[in-house]
């Protein structure tokens, strides 16, 4: 009988009792006594976990796998009869046997050899026993379960020689679960085609509105027929003509009557059809995604012997907990999130609790706690990591990406706090000071949200300095379809995933400002970045603002990370397939992969993780020349107190072309406004008579320049200060001591060169 078509169910059978194994000795850690009925019950699953496992690999030819699992059963029996005692070194030996039984299957169902010393994994079993009378491996040995072929097996996967099953067929157990194993690859398959469906009833909907236009266009066809012949009574034709005409005026109503009668009992007949078919495919819909969801539970599974070992590892009391165990999740999320997941807990054992003494000097309990809880909200499932350890020190993070080069001076000084606890996503990015096998090599946090990222999901992070730190994973609940929002740029359509929009608003001219060499709105109290699409992507950018009304904009990101994105048209929301993309556009990580819309056309699914990225850095409308946007020179008012500082200002504006005029203060500036016409202002704003701000406000109410270009730039760095100024009507606000002559230099070629900001 040929038994490899069992090989696959023995792989599931035998994680899922492993699973138990681990589960029942972490939890038998804690309570360890026998008496507590829980606790016998925890290890009479454990029992008979070890046992299925022994009985199957020996029915199926595994040898090595059958003698260690039997050892492992042995060695519980004792246990479950009081002649040994479940201590730590105990456990830490049964669970390396259920490590080793676990590459041990992989091996010989990949047929590939395995270096697991089955011998030693026995011995240590047996090592540490002192109260029973004679050694475990002594009593198995003697028992006739070891052969003396058994003890000269090679220590690989399999062994050379295979067991012939003692049984003639298969018997047949009584199950009333009803369930039944499919492959993978069907699976997916099914799903496939349960998209196209998706797809084919979107083109048949999109059909129906083309017949109920043509009903439309037919109804007043009618209505124009009839007042021709309206017009045509009070015309005069001989009785002859009159009668021909009237004739055929009946006619032609009564054919439009005929045909809109018969579109009418059409469409009443398709739209039925579509309905129907619209439930049954929400239902098959449901149903598909149903068979590809699993509880959760099975990757918390590995967490607690993860956290348990590290946190032996690294000589520090943890304690786990895990919520939501239930929340189901579809199978390639899952399978994605695995990887991460763990990473993730193993950062909050290493970096995030604190040893025992150093927990106790800072007034907390010696044991840190771990919450992981999942659930399902919507149409995404969120996975949250928490520790009540040190916390993140954003000056630690600014000063280590520094060091390591993966970021400028300049550039980490523009982040606030919460922008700084972004810099542990950068690759390279560590804090530790020593590599170890732990951590330390800057491999980790960038993949987490790479792999996030490409499932249509997102990462939060938010840290308090000797509090401790919570990661939040937004995931997609299923990856059957996928929900988007289509926009258009230019004359093209894109799709970004619904899950990365948390918003839209409307942008008019006037309200958008530039900081420090980036434009941007306020958007719900908060003062976001705006990036336009059509330069982002690299499209022919076209008149936004028609008549100086107002564009869309898509709200990107969460919290801290939001910004706007400045789109041509908000087209619509929907449930779509994603096709990928194929192997040509695998290392791109613009676009997610491609949807098909219900005329046929395939529009591209932006990632909205990768427009993000591209978006640091760049201004609404992008840098250009001062003397490209004009023959003339532009004319610019420099106010500041201070000698140096005005000079170093005009020696630069005029160097790159400008005409420029100094004000010694507010009050110069403004009398010297009211003589003659300047292009934009530069205004310090710690002034005598009139500082920056009271100046700004008066140039847009008393001299009523509402469009004058005026870029605050002082040592004023406070987010007060800069509401203050955009308050008081600037369109930019520099910080002095982040002063970079070609960030000042692109504000102005922006603001004088760009007609979003003044005459759209």
């Amino acid at each position: 009988m040929d038994l490899s078509s069992f090989y696959n169910q023995f792989r599931e059978e035998t994680s899922e009792n492993l699973r138990i194994l681990s589960d029942g000795l972490l939890a038998l850690e804690q309570n360890p006594g026998l008496e507590d009925p829980t606790a016998r019950e925890q290890l009479d699953r454990v029992f008979r976990a070890m046992h299925t496992i022994k009985g199957s690999a020996r029915m199926l030819g595994f040898e090595a796998i059958g003698r260690l699992a039997h050892a492992m059963e042995h060695t519980l029996s004792a246990v479950r009869e009081g002649q040994r005692r479940l201590n730590r070194s105990l456990a830490d030996n049964l669970l390396l046997g259920g490590d080793a039984i676990l590459e041990l299957t992989a091996a010989n169902l990949d047929g590939r050899p395995t270096n697991v010393d089955i011998e030693r994994l026995i011995r240590n079993l047996d090592w540490d026993q002192s109260e029973s009378s004679g050694t475990a491996l002594a009593h198995i040995e003697s028992s006739g379960e070891l052969s003396h072929q058994d003890n000269t097996l090679s220590q690989t996967s399999r062994s050379d020689k295979k067991s012939t099953p003692v049984f003639s067929k298969l018997s047949v157990r009584p199950n009333n679960r009803q369930t039944v194993r499919v492959r993978v690859d069907r699976l997916d398959r099914l799903i496939n085609l349960t998209g196209e469906l998706v797809v084919g009833h979107q083109v048949l909907a999109s059909h129906l509105n083309t017949l109920q236009m043509l009903r439309s266009l037919l109804q007043e066809q009618e209505n124009m027929i009839r007042e021709l012949d309206a017009e045509l009574q009070l015309l005069r034709f001989s009785a002859v003509q009159r009668q021909s005409l009237d004739q055929n005026i009946v006619q032609l109503v009564d054919k439009g009557a005929q045909t809109i009668w018969m579109l009418e009992k059409q469409l009443e007949g398709i739209t039925s059809h579509v309905n129907q078919q619209s439930f049954l495919l929400g239902d098959l819909e449901q149903e598909v995604m149903a068979s590809r969801l699993l509880p959760i539970a099975t990757v918390f599974a590995y967490l607690p012997r993860a956290v348990r070992d590290l946190a032996q590892a690294t000589n520090k009391e943890v304690n786990l907990e895990l919520h939501g165990e239930a929340t189901e999740v579809d199978r390639k999320v899952l399978e994605t999130l695995s990887d991460p997941l763990l990473h993730l807990v193993r950062n909050a054992v290493d970096h995030g609790i604190e040893a025992p003494d150093e927990r106790t000097t800072h007034g907390k309990p010696r044991t840190g706690q771990i919450r992981v809880w999942a659930e399902a909200y919507g149409g995404e499932v969120r996975v949250c990591i928490s520790d009540d350890g040190r916390g993140m020190d954003p000056r630690k993070l600014r000063d280590s990406a520094v060091n390591k080069g993966l970021i400028s001076a300049e550039g980490v000084a523009l982040r606030s706090d919460q922008e700084a606890l972004e810099l542990i996503f950068l690759p390279g990015f560590t804090t530790t000071q020593l590599i170890t096998d732990i951590s330390g090599r800057g491999v980790g946090m960038d993949v987490v949200r790479s792999s996030i990222s490409d499932l249509g999901g997102n990462v939060l992070i938010d840290s308090e300095l000797g509090q401790g730190t919570r990661i939040t994973l937004l995931l997609p609940l299923t990856l059957v379809t996928t929900r988007v929002v289509l926009v258009k740029s230019a004359a093209q359509i894109f799709a970004l995933p619904a899950s990365g929009c948390c918003g839209a608003t409307w942008v008019y001219p006037d309200r958008i400002h530039t900081i420090e060499g980036q434009a941007t709105i306020e958007h719900e109290g908060r003062t976001l970045p705006l990036v336009q699409m059509a330069g982002l992507l690299g499209v022919e950018r076209t008149s936004l603002f028609h008549n100086g009304r107002r564009a869309p904009a898509v709200i990107l990101g969460s919290g801290q990370r939001s910004w706007g994105l400045l789109v041509d048209q908000l087209l619509d929301e929907r449930e779509a397939v994603v096709k990928p993309l194929g192997p040509l556009f695998e290392t791109q990580r613009h676009y997610s992969g491609a949807i098909q819309l219900g005329d046929g056309n395939l529009i591209l699914l932006l990632n909205p993780m990768a427009l993000a990225q591209m978006a640091r850095g760049l201004t609404l409308g992008g840098p250009t020349v001062a003397s490209s946007a004009s023959s003339r020179t532009y004319h610019l008012l420099v106010t500041d107190d201070s000698f140096t500082t005005r000079e170093l200002i005009r020696s630069i504006l005029q160097s790159a072309g400008y005409r420029v005029t100094a004000a010694t203060d507010g009050l110069d500036a403004l009398e010297k406004l009211r003589m003659e016409s300047f292009d934009l202002v530069v205004s310090d704003v710690e002034m005598p008579r009139v500082n920056g701000f009271e100046l700004t406000t008066r140039i847009r109410q008393e001299l009523g320049l509402s469009e004058l270009p005026v870029i605050i730039m002082t040592s004023l760095a406070s987010e007060a200060h800069r509401r203050q100024g955009l308050e008081a009507g600037a369109q930019a606000y520099i910080v002095k001591s982040q002063f970079d002559q070609d960030n000042l230099l692109e504000v102005i070629q922006q603001l004088l060169g760009n007609d979003l900001v003044r005459h759209s």
